[in-house]
């Protein structure tokens, strides 16, 4: 690449990026390892995210695509096609790795192309995004509406009520012939 900001889809169109991308399929087959790609990606990104603007977008994206993925993996969020699945996988697994077409340990640019994939990506997918955030707003309001009910607990609900016939109603006793 010559010394210019690379596009997301050039980067996609990259003979590495085609392998990550067979190498993402196999995660299919494995969500705990998504899960666990999915921490490795977040801590990462949260590691990034104050480099600048571009750092800020792509953390944002970034949630929003591993939240999708994640509901999608879980079976949660159903309709989303494997294609898109695999792909936001390939462009996660892509922005971890540290040698890419601009390595990461170089500051700041070594997260362009990583940054230019993702703003790529999202835009090609942002119908899909746009449905998944429709039914995540929906799945939030409906978990809002539904009242939470407390788990039964093990509390002696005879305490404060008289055990013993010869004690009076609210006293309790502490034992050695004292109450209260």
């Amino acid at each position: 690449m010559e010394n210019q900001q690379p596009e997301g889809k050039n980067v996609a169109q990259s003979p590495l990026f085609k392998k990550i991308l067979e190498k993402a399929e196999k995660y299919l087959k494995h969500p705990k390892q998504v899960t666990v790609l999915l921490n490795d990606a977040f801590k990462k990104a949260t590691a990034k995210k104050n480099l600048g603007t571009l750092a800020g977008e792509a953390w944002e994206n970034l949630q929003l695509l591993s939240r999708m993925i994640k509901a999608a993996m879980s079976g949660e969020y159903k309709g989303i096609p494997n294609t898109t699945i695999v792909g936001g996988i390939a462009v996660i697994i892509y922005f971890l790795t540290p040698i890419d077409l601009i390595p990461d340990i170089i500051p700041v640019i070594g997260l362009l192309d990583d940054a230019s994939l993702l703003a790529w990506f999202m835009t090609s997918i942002k119908s899909e995004l746009d449905r998944f955030k429709e039914w995540e707003q929906t799945k939030m309001a409906q978990e809002r509406a539904t009242p939470h009910v407390d788990p039964l607990h093990h509390a002696d609900s005879s305490f404060g009520t008289p055990k013993y016939s010869n004690q009076p109603e609210g006293s309790v006793h502490l034992g050695q012939g004292e109450n209260i």
